[in-house]
């Protein structure tokens, strides 16, 4: 549920390919004067254009991953009839278990007021259900519908399906190595959101 906001930025794998490589010989993107000393036209060492193109592979299937995730989520607010905020509350609720709107605006760092709203509009639509506090009669709990979890499941499964079959075909060597990739690209998100 990530929003790339980082796009106006970063160019596009369409605009990346386009583009002049900065790191490609200058004999590929164009040809050096008449009078440019010989050395403008060495093209970088094998192993350093290799490491260039390999950061760039990972690049676009990041990229390509979070589109793919951004696009999944929309379908999925679709599908099941609520808004990507309404989302992110069910998905909290049926992975986590019921919540008081307190702990859901913590959750996703909104205001209790507007996470009210988002509670309120899923009661509406039969999402969720507002039952008392078993211990704090002053508060109440947030809880999904009771089909909720299953119905929203249908849709995510095929995904769910499609990962554990692509990391069971992965060696224990492979799989070490893309996870301790996944754990520094996690550790990169944290660090860019730290207050």
């Amino acid at each position: 549920m990530n929003v790339n906001r980082d796009s106006a930025a970063v160019p596009t794998a369409e605009t990346e390919r386009s583009a002049p490589d900065a790191d490609a010989p200058a004999s590929a993107t164009a040809s050096a004067p008449a009078s440019a000393p010989a050395s403008a036209s060495v093209s970088a060492p094998p192993d350093a254009q290799g490491a260039t193109a390999a950061r760039e592979d990972l690049r676009d299937r990041l990229r390509n991953l979070t589109l793919r995730q951004q696009r999944f989520e929309r379908y999925l607010s679709r599908r099941l009839h609520v808004d990507p905020a309404g989302l992110a509350v069910m998905d909290h609720l049926v992975n986590v278990g019921p919540a008081t709107p307190t702990e859901l605006a913590r959750r996703l760092e909104a205001s209790t007021a507007a996470t009210t709203l988002i509670v309120d509009r899923l009661v509406a639509g039969g999402h969720a259900t507002r039952q008392p506090h078993p211990t704090d009669r002053r508060k109440v709990i947030v809880t999904p519908a009771e089909d909720w979890g299953a119905t929203a499941y249908t849709y995510v499964a095929p995904i769910v399906h499609g990962v554990t079959e692509a990391a069971a075909a992965l060696t224990p060597q492979e799989r070490s190595t893309v996870v301790a990739f996944l754990d520094r690209v996690i550790d990169a998100y944290d660090h860019a959101t730290k207050p």
